[in-house]
């Protein structure tokens, strides 16, 4: 079983963004999941007092933000990049400038150094990295 040409001519910068966004929009589908469930965050071990000070008295709100800009739209994405398409390109773009603005406004919520907040900041900028590259724009065209 050969790989199809339009396998091969994907650079592995965009099987890069499409890994990094994939795993993006799988985690954001389950921890936003999990917060919808259970409002109180008891089911990912966060305490709502974490959210004294906030316009939330709990995780709903945040959990069906997080479930669905930075799960349900990375996994489109996803699917555009694959598929080629041309919205993928400043899709991406976004998904990365989405996920770095969650983790500032959540380190202002509830303060930095909480859970993923780092490595999920570099994932940001990995991502708008990885989507400006010379070579997943011009795959995207």
């Amino acid at each position: 079983m050969g790989i199809s040409t339009q396998q091969q001519d994907r650079p592995l910068s965009l099987w890069a963004l499409i890994a990094t966004v994939g795993v993006l929009g799988v985690s954001g589908l389950a921890g936003g999941g999990q917060f919808i469930l259970a409002p109180s965050g008891r089911l990912i071990g966060i305490s709502s007092t974490l959210l004294a000070g906030s316009p939330f008295e709990s995780y709903l709100i945040p959990g069906v933000i997080l479930f669905s800009v930075l799960g349900v739209f990375p996994l489109v994405v996803v699917y555009g990049l694959y598929r080629r398409k041309r919205w993928a390109w400043p899709a991406a773009i976004a998904v990365g400038v989405a996920l770095v603005v969650w983790v500032l406004v959540e380190g202002v919520v509830i303060g930095f150094g909480k859970r993923l907040q780092y490595p999920h900041l570099v994932q940001g900028v990995v991502i708008v990295g990885l989507a400006v590259l010379p070579s997943v724009r011009a795959a995207l065209r």
